[in-house]
């Protein structure tokens, strides 16, 4: 019995030991899991942390980007968001972030940063693991270029106070181009690459299927005479003006532009809208220095010399959205302006002579249908997807890529028959929107875009030239000649319009002065969403008259009720553009720097708004949406250029 119960007992005994172990064993596993759940709980809060922390630097950093400070005021931002959002600074300091890669096809800019934080382990260190790595990137996105209007008068296209000018690559950027000459001889060549963005915005209420795309003066030649029969608006003539008189120019050298006062600027009570400023003669200038076509120094030679003159091409191109989200770039039409010299222009012939397409002080759409009173055919460039490449009648012997009684344009390395395509309505730079159904359409405003690349390619000389948009039926009744349109358009208000289509600068706008007063100058429109952001403004190379100071302001608020004034006295913060009229050309070959700043107003909840609301206008006044205005004294021939740039809300798109 004893023997029994001992053996009892001692069985009794093993299995409690076991028991023990076996606890002890899921105590440790328990534990185990615990430290697991712990650790990997921690993990996943500090991922959560470093992915808002991640993301919040990108978007700050992405609006730095296109600043004057560039990627390294970039990297600065986006290093405090990541420090305000709890990311350890032995962390940040190991950050990577990416070369800003420049802005893609359609002006977006982007900023990537990718963040390695090594996350410290707990329980788990039992099993030999210290810490982890968590990785997180972010790529925001930036549409900061803002649409420059191309003209103050964007709907009937009438050439008053300024028009666009650029200069060809073989010139200095002490004349006020500072993107067209070329890179042996401009540091600023790589921000642009010596190309003038233009994008021309369809309204989705546009009432035509044509978009007719016009270009003013698109060569480089100068006319020679100087005496002219001004007719005068009916305005002028109600006032006791004679309907036509007799003019000179003021200055007589055929390498200068010429523009006629025609004295209605005199008339009492008048606006510059409702008379006609000017009659254009000559628009360009012949410089250059060195052997023809330029040697890239400031200069002009001895007398008026075609060698020197300056080869534009416009082409004209929209984007699609491919099927799988891409988009495409799709060529429409390329024109090249003429020099008068016929080594270098096409349709020549015998290398001698050349179909002159009469383009000086016309309006024209290469390729398109013809205005009633347009002396010539203006083709596109041999090639040009929408056609309107044939000139019939250039003769045999003529130019190998456009030859032959017919006009047939030969494209090189085609084993297709000669090609066939004359100027008429929806060729060329008229836009068949019917035709081109896929034109990448603005998801918010549902507006559609053509796009405009204007590059010099040869010569030295200022090319002056202007860009207008819009439905093709006044082209029986509305005159090609710059002047006559521009008596018409004065006398009848309405009779060409742009019916909302509206040309812009992408963020820069090469422009020449025609006026040497004071003028109001449409810049920008801002809309109701941006209250609160900040306009960056620059000018290139303000000189030849011009004088501070310069007022912006937005036409849909009172100037008295909120204006940005510059340049009235020393500018403390060192802009060249100041003293008002002691100014003396220190922006010569200079931008304005620092820019202008232009905060946009917003009505906010500040107490200070009920105490002294003057003083604070900027945030103390409503903002429901205008056009930004400059206002200065241009100088007369004065070419220069803007530089604006528009804060707004970056997006995420990785």
């Amino acid at each position: 019995m004893e023997r029994k119960i001992t053996a009892h007992e001692t069985s009794a005994d093993s299995q409690r030991g076991q028991s023990l172990v076996l606890v002890a064993l899921m105590i440790i596993g328990l534990v185990g899991f615990v430290g697991l759940a712990v650790d990997v709980g921690f993990v996943f809060a500090r991922r959560a942390q470093l992915t808002a922390a991640v993301d919040a630097a990108a978007l700050a950093g992405a609006t730095e980007v296109v600043g004057p400070g560039g990627i390294g005021s970039a990297n600065t931002r986006a290093l405090q968001y990541l420090h305000s959002n709890g990311v350890p600074a032995d962390v940040t300091y190991g950050t990577f972030f990416s070369d800003a890669p420049p802005p893609d096809l359609i002006g977006v800019q982007t900023y990537v940063i990718t963040v390695t934080w090594p996350v410290d382990l707990y329980f788990l260190r039992v099993l030999g693991r210290d810490h982890v790595n968590l990785t997180r990137s972010a790529t925001a996105a930036y549409f900061p270029l803002a649409d420059i209007y191309a003209s103050r008068r964007v709907e009937d296209g009438a050439l008053t106070t300024s028009n666009q000018s650029v200069f060809g690559p073989h010139i200095c950027t002490g004349y006020g181009d500072p993107v067209s000459p070329a890179p042996d001889h401009n540091p600023q060549w790589g921000v642009q690459q010596g190309v003038y963005h233009y994008r021309i915005m369809i309204p989705p209420d546009y009432p035509s299927n044509i978009l007719r795309v016009e270009l003013f003066d698109p060569d480089s030649i100068n006319q020679s005479q100087n005496s002219h029969a001004v007719a005068h608006t009916d305005v002028a003539i109600n006032a006791g003006m004679p309907p036509v008189e007799q003019r000179q120019c003021g200055n007589t050298s055929r390498q200068s532009a010429c523009l006629i006062n025609t004295n209605e600027v005199n008339l009492p009570d008048v606006l510059p809208e409702q008379i006609n400023l000017w009659w254009f003669v000559r628009i360009d200038e012949n410089r250059g220095s060195g052997s023809p076509p330029g040697n890239g120094n400031c200069g002009q030679p001895g007398s008026y010399d075609v060698e020197y003159n300056t080869r534009t091409l416009y082409s004209l191109f929209y984007y699609a959205r491919r099927p799988d989200g891409t988009i495409e770039r799709i060529p429409l039409a390329q024109y090249t302006g003429q020099t008068d010299d016929p080594a270098q222009d096409y349709d020549k012939v015998n290398n001698t002579a050349f179909a002159d397409h009469h383009t000086d002080m016309q309006w024209t759409a290469p390729g398109g249908r013809a205005i009633y009173d347009q002396l010539a055919a203006v083709p596109t460039d041999c090639g040009s997807n929408n056609g309107g490449y044939s000139v019939p009648g250039t003769g045999d012997g003529g130019n190998p890529e456009r030859e032959g009684a017919t006009g047939r344009c030969y494209i090189p390395g085609a084993p297709e028959q000669p090609l066939y395509s004359p100027p008429n309505p929806g060729n060329g730079f008229e836009i068949d929107l019917n035709v081109y159904n896929n034109i990448l359409t603005d998801e918010t405003t549902g507006s559609r875009y053509i796009y405009l690349d204007v590059q010099t390619i040869w010569g030295a000389s200022e090319n002056g030239f202007e860009v207008w948009a819009g439905p093709p039926n006044y082209t029986g009744n509305v005159s090609a000649n710059v002047n006559v349109r521009n008596v018409q358009i004065v006398n009848e208000p309405g009779i060409h319009n742009s019916k909302g289509a509206t040309v812009f600068g992408m963020g820069r706008l090469p422009m020449n002065s025609n006026y040497n007063n004071r003028v109001s100058i449409p810049l920008i429109y801002v809309g109701p969403e941006f209250a609160g952001e900040t306009i960056y403004v620059s000018m290139f190379d303000p000189d030849a008259g011009a004088k501070p100071p310069i007022d912006f302001y937005f036409d849909s608020i009172p100037f008295a009720d909120y204006h940005i004034t510059y340049g009235e006295a020393n500018d403390p913060d060192g802009r060249c553009f100041d003293g008002g009229n002691s100014y003396d050309n220190e922006c010569n070959n200079h931008w304005v720097t620092p820019d202008f700043i232009v905060p946009i107003p917003d009505l906010t909840n500040d107490p200070i708004c009920q105490v002294d609301p003057d003083n604070n206008l900027d945030i103390c006044t409503p903002f429901y949406g205008g056009r930004l205005m400059a206002r200065y004294k241009g100088g007369q021939n004065d070419t220069y250029s803007w530089r604006i740039i528009l804060t707004g809300l970056p997006y995420l798109i990785h």
